[in-house]
């Protein structure tokens, strides 16, 4: 799948997560030190027993970056390698908008770098599905914020006037039959993923809804696309829906 990726932008995301992990690892060690004579005071096989779960659990946290990066920039997938990079993904990313805002570096900056990972993850992906495996979900806020018509239960009610980007994703599910829906939010969009059962999503949000849909949904693939914002968030949003087409191209079977 030859996606167009943001290549500077998956480092901001790989950097911060290896110097967090590094600060976890150090102050986990640091913690040991004092802890770990009291501990055997206690119980040598207790001590012992957190010692091994610790080795284990940070094994599989390096494991995971180690994983991350090969896929990120050899475009290597291995699919005993996705758990792993879960976990270090879930356990990490909290830190990580921490360290980062240490640094004087905005939560929007390290989401929008992650949501390139997450697809460099995506390209490196060489699976192809049918139409009615892939899901287009798209946020309320794309409708013209003037319309009268309700689309969110379904995109063909939209009039195409032309004033949003509605009426080229409407012509979109025409063309290549794939399920397109609109969520209001977390919870309609959770009930559309559940009802369709998607192999593939193409997801468009702002980078807080579309970072937290992509760790949400795992282990079902989602292509993340930021949605243009020129009126502010939530309003009159919109995204270049030839992106769209470009993914679709590489992703459905050729019929």
């Amino acid at each position: 799948m030859d996606f167009e990726i943001n290549t500077k932008g998956k480092g901001l995301f790989l950097t911060l997560s290896s110097i967090t992990l590094i600060v976890l690892m150090a102050i986990t060690t640091l913690l040991w030190y004092f802890i770990s004579p009291r501990l055997h005071e206690v119980s040598s096989y207790l001590a012992g027993l957190i010692l091994y779960a610790l080795r284990i659990f940070y094994f599989i946290i390096i494991s995971g970056i180690a994983f991350l990066y090969i896929t990120c920039f050899f475009e290597k997938v291995f699919k005993l390698a996705l758990y792993p990079i879960r976990i270090s993904i879930t356990f990490l990313f909290p830190y990580t908008i921490f360290v980062g805002k240490l640094m004087g570096i905005s939560k929007d900056k390290i989401r929008e770098s992650f949501v390139n990972v997450n697809n460099a993850f995506i390209k490196a992906n060489k699976s192809l599905y049918y139409p009615e495996q892939i899901l287009v979900l798209l946020p309320h806020c794309m409708q013209n914020s003037n319309c009268t018509f309700r689309i969110t239960n379904d995109i063909s009610n939209c009039r195409e006037c032309g004033k949003c980007v509605i009426m080229n994703m409407k012509k979109i599910k025409e063309k290549y039959k794939v399920n397109v829906a609109i969520a209001t939010g977390g919870t309609l969009a959770r009930r559309i993923i559940v009802n369709v059962k998607p192999k593939f999503i193409i997801a468009i949000a702002c980078q807080r809804d579309l970072v937290d849909g992509l760790l949400e949904v795992f282990p079902i693939p989602v292509y993340g696309l930021l949605n243009d914002r020129p009126e502010g968030p939530c309003i009159n949003t919109t995204v270049d829906f030839l992106k769209i087409k470009d993914i679709l191209d590489k992703i459905l079977v050729k019929q």
